[in-house]
């Protein structure tokens, strides 16, 4: 027998949870892939966990401590959902285990669990969009990801979201799911006015600051060219017309000056006309004059250098024949000396000698040789007298070289006074005859500094008027940027119903709901829902402002139930979820019958839309109506307080 093919349902559809223990073993649990299922059993018998399971491998980023509780995380080490998305079979898998906790198994491909939304909503063919991270677009500053989980929040309704549309949500979040739902997000969250507003800030600071820019550049233009008087430049083509005629009075100046040099060196070089040779006060001759001055002053510097150079030598002579008199004297003084000193021992025996000993006359009196008469005091007298005659000698030698060493100097000073006089009067001479041009060469010369001054400031003012240029092209392209948004925003083509129908048919089906509870809990106004804002009116005021907490708990199975009929309601152009998880609806002091009711309500949307709705309950209870299965949890466990 074959087994009929699987209706394709769109929309996610779980068909099964599986709990991996540490021991191996396998909790797994089938579910209604269109009607209600109910987890029903005691306290602490995994019900809430199944839920928090199957959002575990819907991409939760929480550690599975944080989204699973501790018991329940060293229970087990895998979990893993069976499900459909848009009709195709899947598997997803987490593990539980440390080092793969942030990985997801999608059919056996494993990745990041921070890539599992974009994957995901690819599979299901919802569109991936970022939305401006602020109420208003034009004041966002930032875009964020629209992501799964966003839009899972509020088709799984925890126990914490029973009188808030979800968990610790941001206002901006919530309109954007919310529109994201409904079908008009694509097109309001084409993020023109996020874009056009960020242009329109742009354009503001490009205005400031090209403002800023120009006032600041002018100023400092206007400053250098009133210090160099230089006309006001306003363009980078003014300043190269600035340049040019400067360069053109420079070089007129540069050749004026040459042609006055070529005059001054030819006059200076004593080239000049021979009518001029015999000038009054001219004296052809004092250039010669300079030259013979200068060789006799290096002439006579020369000869005072040598002659100190020959004192220096016979003064260290003189001293080192006075040493070696004075060293002849010492010796003569020393032969007297030795010549009374008595011999008393042998210093070869060491035997001891009398001088009074008998021995022959004119022998020695230790050994009896024969002795001479001792010469030495007259050849010492001989050597000092050799040495004075020679000290003499120097003397003279060094009085004649002082007197020449003078009479150099003298000569010396002589020629140097003769040759500063003689450059005295050539100074003159040179300056008569360059007066004439001295005054021109100056200002010349001052005329072209000023000149290259200028020059060397037009770089600068050249780099100022170019910020100028760039602010303005800045400013010019953040403008043609908003005008180019300010086209594509009134061009941009508008199909299908509109948010306003949308939202009033949603809203319908919300009081289709409450209107069949008016007589227990539901006693206020319809629901209506504002397309601009996004915002739930509960007759002329906002939801939260009107409702207590059983009235919101009511409206937010109303707002769950008209999930159910979005694709039939909205068409193809919705991301239809056709998944309710609803984590124990019985809350804010509600009489069970009324949540029996209502769960019935949701059973028969269900089934008449073929979508999926998994609820939870602490007790089994029979609501015996078609579609409906009860999953009575068949085991409890030791740990955290579970509903």
């Amino acid at each position: 027998m074959t087994t009929p093919p699987t209706p394709f349902r769109k929309g996610l559809r779980v068909e099964s949870v599986t709990l991996v223990h540490t021991s191996g073993e396998m909790d797994t649990y089938a579910f209604n892939t269109a009607g209600l299922s109910v987890l029903s059993g005691v306290r602490n018998s995994s019900k809430t966990t199944t839920l928090k399971a199957i959002d575990y491998c819907l991409g939760n980023r929480d550690s599975p401590t944080e989204a699973l509780k501790a018991a329940v995380a060293d229970e087990y080490v895998e979990v893993s959902i069976e499900l459909t998305l848009d009709g195709t079979p899947t598997e997803i898998r987490r593990s539980l285990q440390y080092g793969r906790q942030n990985k997801v198994v999608l059919d056996g491909d494993e990745f990041p669990v921070g890539e599992f939304s974009d994957r995901i909503l690819h599979k299901l063919g919802w569109p991936i969009l970022s939305i401006p991270k602020g109420i208003q677009a034009t004041t966002a500053t930032e875009l964020t990801p629209l992501t799964f989980r966003s839009v899972l929040r509020h088709i799984y309704r925890n126990e914490d979201s029973w009188t808030q549309f979800a968990d610790k949500e941001q206002e901006f979040l919530r309109r954007a799911v919310i529109s994201y739902l409904l079908g008009f997000a694509p097109t309001r969250y084409s993020n023109h006015d996020f874009e056009l507003a960020a242009a329109q800030r742009r354009l503001a600071q490009a205005q400031a600051a090209e403002r800023e820019v120009h006032d600041s550049t002018d100023r400092a233009v206007a400053a250098v060219c009133e210090n160099l008087h230089l006309p006001t430049p306003r363009s980078e083509q003014q300043v190269n017309s600035i340049r040019t005629d400067l360069r053109a009075e420079l070089d007129a100046v540069v050749r004026q000056r040459s042609q006055l040099t070529s005059e001054v060196e030819q006059l200076v070089a004593g080239r000049r006309q021979e009518g001029d040779a015999g000038a009054v006060g001219y004296d052809a001759t004092l250039s010669q004059q300079y030259e013979h001055a200068t060789q006799s002053l290096t002439s006579s510097a020369e000869t005072v250098a040598g002659l100190e150079q020959v004192l220096t030598a016979h003064k260290q002579s003189h001293n080192t024949v006075r040493a070696e008199i004075a060293r002849m004297e010492r010796l003569l003084a020393s032969v007297d000396i030795f010549d009374s000193l008595p011999v008393r021992l042998c210093p070869a025996c060491e035997q001891k000698i009398d001088i009074h000993r008998e021995h022959p006359e004119g022998t020695c009196y230790v050994c009896t040789q024969p002795v001479t008469e001792d010469q030495r005091r007259r050849r010492g007298e001989l050597e000092k007298r050799s040495l004075a005659a020679e000290a003499d000698d120097l003397q003279e030698v060094i009085a004649r070289t002082s007197r020449d060493l003078d009479q150099a100097k003298a000569d010396h000073r002589h020629a140097q006074s003769t040759h500063q006089d003689i450059a005295r009067q050539l100074n003159v001479d040179r300056a008569a005859r360059l007066a004439p041009f001295m005054a021109r060469l100056e200002e010349m010369a001052a005329q072209t500094a000023a000149l290259e001054q200028k020059l060397m400031a037009l770089p600068a003012i050249e780099q100022m008027l170019t910020r100028k240029t760039a602010a303005t092209q800045t400013c010019q392209a953040a403008q043609d940027r908003l005008n180019q948004l300010k086209r594509q925003l009134d061009e941009t083509p508008t199909t299908g119903r509109t948010p306003i129908d949308r939202c009033a048919l949603f809203a319908d089906r919300m009081n289709e709901f409450l209107n069949r509870h008016r007589d227990d809990v539901w006693v206020a106004g319809n629901v209506a829902i504002s397309a601009d804002d996004l915002t739930f009116y509960v007759g002329t005021r906002p939801w939260n402002q009107v409702l207590g907490a059983e009235a919101r708990v009511l409206f937010f199975l109303a707002y769950s139930r008209a999930l159910l009929f979005l694709a039939r309601d909205l068409g193809d152009d919705c991301p239809y979820p056709g998944l309710l998880m609803l984590d124990n609806p019985f809350q804010q002091g509600i009489a069970s019958d009324v949540v029996h009711e209502v769960l019935r309500d949701i059973a028969d949307a269900a089934q008449a839309t073929g979508a999926q709705v998994i609820s939870t309950q602490a007790v089994a209870v029979s609501l015996l109506a078609p579609g409906v299965e009860q999953i009575i949890m068949p085991s409890t466990y030791i740990g955290e307080p579970e509903s």
